[in-house]
């Protein structure tokens, strides 16, 4: 019995403590009443667009990829064009065909993709330029990035229907730009071990001046190797460089890496200046549906708030 007292004791001191103790708000908030942090970013009615569904199906349905050359072809288009356009922008596009750590990716719905673009671009007369970015290195050093391997001969092939006059092909580099180029398509720029391709992008940008640059799918982040190219030494710098290309097409699903499967939502962004729009997957197969959960116009959202809205963890 002593026992048992002792531990009504206990579970009564607790209690006590939970009930009298005042509510101490965290340093910063106001006291009162608290209120969600993201109140701001509730999407409006209407807000929003229909993700095609079963994506993990592959390959995907001619109206599915169609779907996403269209919401990223257009939302490039609308940044490059205009009475201001955007100069120097940048393109995510990571549904499963075009998701290099996948095992469905496909390079012709990349190509197929770009095609998209640069009709568009060249719908009213003007010259784009294509660009792939040429073998770097030396001698038996010599190399391209693999998922660029046979990107080249590939374009040379290739069907541009009424376009073909207005589009040429290029690598990368100072002398690619030529002065009667309006745009500039730049295939998935990457590093490889012991060579960086940012160089070539900064001379090629000089060349350009201020002639729209568009760069799809790049993938500049740092390779370290044995000679220290790509060493910390100036890495904030070449951040800094990546950063500056303003993205105005975004798209991505979300996953529990180390698997893309299930599919838990989507990370969209379509046009710049616009809001970057979480969604997630509600149902399954046939019923699957992509609802917009929050929208943020300050910029794209922290893993943590990602994880916060689709998992409802905090």
């Amino acid at each position: 019995s002593s026992s048992s007292s002792s531990s009504s004791a206990r579970r009564g001191r607790g209690t006590s403590t939970l009930t009298t103790r005042a509510f101490v708000p965290p340093p910063g908030r106001p006291s009162g009443k608290a209120k969600p942090e993201d109140d701001t970013n509730f999407p409006k009615p209407g807000d929003g667009v229909k993700i095609p569904i079963m994506l993990n199906n592959t390959p995907h349905p001619r109206e599915v990829r169609r779907w996403f050359y269209e919401d990223c072809s257009n939302a490039i288009v609308r940044s490059v064009t205009g009475e201001n356009p955007s100069t120097r922008v940048k393109a995510k596009v990571e549904f499963p065909e075009m998701n290099t750590n996948g095992d469905v990716y496909r390079i012709g719905t990349f190509l197929e993709l770009v095609r998209e673009i640069a009709m568009k671009l060249a719908a009213d007369g003007k010259r784009v330029r294509v660009c792939v970015q040429g073998s770097m290195g030396a001698g038996v050093f010599q190399g391209l990035p693999m998922g660029l391997s046979g990107v080249a001969r590939i374009l040379d092939m290739m069907d541009w229907g009424e376009a073909e006059e207005f589009i040429s092909r290029g690598s990368v580099g100072g002398d690619v730009p030529q002065p009667e180029d309006d745009f500039f398509i730049i295939i998935s720029p990457q590093n490889i071990v012991g060579y960086a391709v940012m160089p070539r992008l900064l001379e090629m940008e000089e060349a350009a001046g201020d002639r729209p640059i568009i760069m799809i799918n790049p993938k500049l982040d740092d390779i370290p190797s044995a000679n220290n190219v790509m060493s910390a030494r100036g890495r904030g710098e070449r951040m800094e460089y990546v950063n500056k290309w303003e993205e105005v097409y975004h798209f991505r699903l979300l996953y529990r890496l180390p698997y893309f499967f299930p599919i838990y939502g989507a990370m969209r962004k379509a046009g710049a200046g616009t809001k970057w729009e979480l969604y997630k997957k509600y149902g399954m197969m046939e019923a699957e549906e992509y609802r917009l959960e929050r929208a943020y116009p300050a910029g794209e959202p922290s893993s943590a708030e990602i994880t916060r809205i689709i998992l409802g963890k905090r």
